[in-house]
């Protein structure tokens, strides 16, 4: 059926849209074939966070047991790994790393006054050792490489775990609105 509509004078025949969907419902049509796209993406990246999480879990806790848990509980809140060398005697030594059990690496230092000073390595920063302390032995920096794994790992599960999380909340999201729009 065509409509004839009369413009500036002129008659313009326009075919019905009787039975065509409207703009709007072809619209949420789209927004509804979208949503349901980002959900099947969101689950296949969620699954591939889920193997990856795993995957370093098994890494780091490999890695914690080339390492000493040192936490004195009556006066220490938060707890560190150190390499066995380093366990127990840490007042011998005058420079060594540590890994806090929130995975921070930090470099202490002890002068000869008994006094500690700490500097933090960002596990983020894969060029480190720019970073670090001029004059270190080979042994040393040895220790800082073994700890800035563990640390990395850490950071690396704290990651996974929160990508997760994030995926989580996007799929929940995206199912909330397709039970709305329905």
């Amino acid at each position: 059926m065509i409509l004839s509509i009369p413009l500036w004078g002129m008659a313009v025949g326009l075919p019905s849209c009787s039975n065509a969907p409207s703009a709007v419902e072809q619209r949420k049509a789209e927004i509804r074939e979208h949503d349901s796209l980002e959900i099947v993406q969101a689950q296949l990246q969620l699954q591939q966070a889920d193997s990856l999480a795993v995957f370093k879990a098994f890494e780091l806790e490999d890695l914690k047991g080339q390492f000493v848990f040192e936490k004195q509980e009556e006066y220490q809140t938060t707890g560190y790994y150190v390499l066995p060398k380093y366990a127990g005697n840490k007042s011998k030594f005058v420079f060594f790393p540590e890994v806090e059990e929130g995975g921070a690496l930090l470099l202490v230092s002890i002068n000869k006054k008994r006094e500690y000073s700490f500097q933090q390595v960002d596990v983020t920063d894969e060029n480190y050792v720019a970073a670090l302390p001029q004059g270190l032995s080979d042994a040393v920096k040895a220790d800082i490489a073994q700890c800035y794994a563990l640390a990395k790992a850490m950071h690396d599960v704290s990651q996974a775990k929160e990508t997760q999380e994030k995926l989580k909340l996007k799929i929940k999201f995206y199912q909330e609105k397709q039970k709305r729009n329905r």
